[in-house]
């Protein structure tokens, strides 16, 4: 009975079991991304995802859970916060248990003034009907498309026995993302046996197929089942909002009416982005539209998962955060323990600044709504009035403007202009912003922002040739037909005789669920906004410089022209006139005095009649500074060689055990210090000219955080603190102007602007800085443990030193990417009403969440070697970080990937790169024999 009970609590109760159990539950995953990188998401499913033993394995790690804190007596240890935390885990796991099992999601297809009271459901289902009366659907594990041993089902129907005995299972496609099928089966019912071959298109959408089974008509179809719901939905009308001057997406909505069985009104409601319709535990959420623009295609969700699995994520934060400031728990040991050592404020500045060090910046919103698809109409580039002139002359006004304008650009600058956002700003700042956006870069062919963007609107015919606008895909680029190895198209390149030739790829995109979209498609979006905006720019329509006494919103040249005030009318057709012919004469004769003074007429009607929301020359001036000295990226590359110099310095008079260069150390630390009070004058510049603090965006907070860092690593007066957060300063500036690679401009705003998603980017960044601190430490103690020596006891205590400062910044790091794996969760529940969806991009940080896991409870196992195996193990445990960004992005195909098409090479200096930790790690090991003492 002893030997029995030593035997269960090993199984259920044992570390030893557990750390395993996490391990082998990490590879399920990673083996599940692959499968569905090769053969689909159904495939995925039904091989890992969908299956008992996947199940089961849930099962036992929430048992081996449960067992463990009871094995270890937490409770009588008084172990209240890691209770707490560990809780949450179990609580979440019931949750999606609960969601599993009784959770039921799919699409309802509404037309306008009808109603519909069932939905097509996400998962697979064998659809039965006897005699057009009798209904049963059976969910199948039949999705599993490469297995030749299908196992038969039985059923009973009007209490006679059927069976089906699936044959085979086919693909339809080779396409990996395509979920068509074919499944050849056989049925026997009644005595009588029929084969049928049932097809699911790749919308999970089954044909129905019947035969005669002597009286019985047996009908069956494969794929989506209808689920009957207790209301009805009504469409009243479906509203789609375009931009102006195309026939492009901006928004659209659902009016609907929540009617009884009986077609009694419940309540109205309108549906649109973030705007969920709740009745009856169901939730509706705006997904698509009909390509007529008459019907709208609505997610459905019910999930009585939700409030344990949310109530989870609140306990899990709360725990973190308990197991943080608790006096008796790891961290805080840890933290008494470095006090005892010189390189505590070094550990202070690392923890405190670490979670901004990361660039992994693709945590990015997505668009729910689709692309800016620009249908614009065909005469607009075919008309004979719109022909361009010839090559020559189009090259000759390139070069005037470029040579002639370059020292007369500050009156338009300085022109105020509301954007599409209601606020006032220079011209200056517009043509940044669209330029940008357009080229994905500031200046083209030796023109600066400013003259490119005059270029375009003075001259739009030499422009509607010239290629310019950026593209990424090569596969986009093939299908427009312009040559492969050339990154830029032109406007004309988009358009042939029958007009628009993304017009019905655009459409096709908007008509997919956001979750479907490849890199491809998104690609499409992009190009199309593009497209839009040098659109835009012909037209003049961003070119809002004509206030109003009656209104806040300022008017574009065509609408203030077209304005029944005749003042402004008059004003807009007299500028327009009178600017024209100022600019072609000026780049004739190279005399700009018209073009100013027209500028400044036009300045001074605005004044007059904006009245406080004209911007003050002050505001004006610092904005331009602002947009030309580009203070922060200016100090990302001083920041981190400044923080490296100093780094070096004083490791290498630790390493020697002497005083570092004091004059040495003395000029690092002014170099470091001008930086920051540079940084400081931009902030409140910033600060001036937004109106607003300067952290209310990701880009402003990365601003920011930065100087935050760096001030930090003043207060704590320590050279290595300082060393420390000025590098740390640097990459974080540098994280920020990676998001700003892809500005956001006017009303062209992404459908998914959410809080949730806000707290998971920032979140969830901020863990990969604290593993990539937890790898560049393990590095460092790597090294060191190779130059061991006996007598160099200052190394030792190094080692030690650094192993808390790992130990510390994992625990952190770990806390971070769970919350903000699982607040992406909350996100798109909120958003489209699904949290989880096994996506390759959220796996993988499951992934990293089990491996960060596994790690931090390795001591548990009781080796004697702790600062070795933490060093070595946070060094290769960041390789499923950098598969989450690097591995998913580029080489698998999923929602967050850049995938499109077949993956990229492997670069042979990866290789490389991935080989010297592991050298490391062997030449470290003969050295390893090292204790981190008790911490109390």
């Amino acid at each position: 009975m002893k030997n029995l009970k030593s035997l269960l609590s090993f199984l259920l109760a044992s570390f030893w079991v557990a750390i395993p159990l996490i391990a082998l539950y990490a590879l399920a995953c990673a083996i599940a991304t692959f499968i569905e990188n090769d053969y689909g998401t159904s495939a995925s499913k039904a091989i890992v995802y969908n299956t008992p033993w996947f199940n089961f394995l849930h099962a036992y790690l929430l048992v081996v859970l449960i067992g463990t804190f009871i094995n270890s007596k937490a409770l009588e240890r008084k172990r209240y916060a890691s209770l707490f935390f560990h809780s949450s885990l179990i609580l979440i796991i019931l949750g999606a248990a609960i969601t599993r099992f009784f959770g039921v999601e799919g699409l309802m297809h509404v037309r306008e003034n009808s109603a519909q009271n069932s939905f097509e459901s996400a998962d697979t289902y064998l659809n039965i009907t006897l005699n057009d009366t009798t209904k049963l659907s059976l969910k199948t594990p039949l999705t599993f498309y490469h297995s030749k041993r299908l196992s038969p089902i039985h059923a009973t129907l009007d209490h006679k026995p059927l069976i089906l005995e699936p044959l085979e299972i086919y693909k339809q496609n080779a396409i990996k993302k395509d979920d068509a099928a074919i499944l050849v089966l056989k049925a026997t019912y009644n005595g009588v046996s029929h084969k049928f071959n049932l097809i699911k298109n790749n919308r999970n959408e089954g044909i129905e197929e019947s035969e005669m089974f002597k009286d019985d008509k047996l009908s069956l179809s494969f794929g989506s089942a209808y689920i009957e719901l207790p209301f009805q939905i009504r469409l009243k009308r479906f509203e789609l909002e375009r931009y102006a001057g195309s026939m492009s997406p901006s928004s659209y909505a659902s009016e609907v009416e929540v009617l009884k069985l009986d077609n009694t009104l419940i309540k109205p409601y309108r549906i649109f982005m973030n705007h969920v319709l709740d009745y009856e535990g169901y939730r509706f959420f705006q997904s698509s539209y009909d390509m007529d623009e008459k019907g709208t295609i609505l997610s459905v969700n019910k999930d009585p998962g939700k409030i344990p699995t949310y109530l989870g994520y609140a306990m899990l934060i709360l725990g973190a955060l308990w197991l943080l400031l608790d006096k008796n728990g790891r961290f805080l040991k840890l933290s008494r323990f470095l006090k005892s050592q010189q390189v505590a404020s070094f550990l202070l500045a690392l923890i405190l600044i670490s979670p901004f060090t990361s660039s992994f910046a693709d945590e990015t919103p997505i668009e729910m709504h689709g692309g800016k698809s620009a249908q614009i109409e065909r005469q607009n580039v075919e008309n004979p009035a719109n022909k361009e002139d010839s090559k020559s002359a189009i090259l000759e006004r390139l070069k005037r403007l470029r040579e002639y304008s370059k020292d007369h650009l500050k009156a338009f600058q300085r022109l105020q202009v509301q954007d599409f956002d209601g606020r006032i700003k220079p011209l200056d700042t517009i043509s940044i912003e669209y330029i940008h956006k357009i080229l994905r870069k500031d200046d083209f062919q030796g023109l600066n922002a400013m003259q490119t963007l005059l270029g375009i609107m003075f001259f739009p015919n030499d422009w509607r040739s010239i290629k310019m606008i950026y593209t990424s895909n090569k596969a986009l680029r093939k299908l427009i037909g312009t040559p492969l190895d050339e990154s830029r198209i032109a406007f004309r390149d988009v358009f042939d005789s029958r007009g628009y030739k993304l017009k019905n790829l655009v459409e096709e995109v908007n008509q997919k669920s956001p979750n479907a979209r490849n890199e491809l498609d998104k690609e499409v979006l992009k190009v199309d906004e593009r497209i839009n905006l040098v659109y835009t720019l012909f037209s003049a329509q961003f070119l809002r410089i004509f206030p109003s006494d009656k209104t806040t919103a300022w008017l574009s040249p065509i609408e203030a022209i077209n304005s029944p005030n005749k003042e402004i009318s008059s004003v807009a057709t007299g500028f327009l006139k009178n600017i024209f012919s100022a600019f072609d004469d000026a780049l004739k004769t190279n005399q700009w005095d018209k073009v100013e003074k027209t500028l400044k007429d036009l300045s001074i009607y605005q004044q007059e009649h904006a009245k406080n929301l004209y911007l003050p020359s002050s505001k004006v001036d610092s904005e331009i500074f602002l947009n030309h000295t580009n203070f922060f990226n200016s100090l990302t590359l001083p920041y981190i060689l400044l923080g490296l110099l100093l780094f070096i310095v004083v490791i290498s008079s630790l390493v020697k055990n002497t005083t570092p260069n004091i004059w040495l150390t003395k000029i690092l630390y002014m170099a470091i210090l001008l930086c920051a009070l540079a940084h400081s004058m931009g902030l409140i510049l910033r600060w001036y000219v937004s109106g607003h603090s300067p952290w209310s965006n990701a880009y402003e907070s990365m601003l920011y955080i930065a100087w935050a860092s760096v001030i930090a690593g003043f207060i704590l007066r320590s050279k290595l603190a300082l060393s420390a957060s000025s590098f740390l300063a640097g990459i974080a500036l540098f994280v920020a102007h990676l998001g700003f690679m892809d500005p956001q401009i006017g009303h062209l705003v992404p459908v998914l602007k959410s809080y949730w998603l806000n707290i998971h980017v920032s979140v969830i960044t901020a863990s990969y800085g604290f593993l990539g601190l937890c790898f560049v430490l393990g590095i460092l103690s790597l090294v060191l443990f190779i130059l061991r020596k006996q007598g160099r006891f200052n190394l030792d205590k190094t080692i030690l030193s650094i192993s808390a400062i790992n130990e510390m910044s994992m625990i952190l790091g770990l806390f971070m990417l769970t919350a903000g794996n699982f607040l992406g969760g909350v996100w798109a529940n909120e958003s489209w009403g699904r949290y989880w969806g096994w996506d390759p991009k959220e796996t993988w940080a499951l992934i990293s969440i089990c491996v960060y896991a596994l790690i931090l409870h390795l001591r548990f196992l009781g080796s004697q070697n702790w600062p070795f195996i933490l060093a070595s193990s946070s060094v290769l445990g960041f390789y499923s970080v950098l598969m989450t960004y690097f591995g998913v992005n580029y080489y698998l195909s999923g929602l967050h990937s850049y995938a499109a098409g077949d993956p990229l090479p492997i670069p042979t200096f990866l290789y490389f790169l991935v080989a010297i930790p592991f050298v490391l790690v062997i030449l470290a090991s003969f050295k390893r024999h090292l204790s981190l003492p008790k911490l109390v």
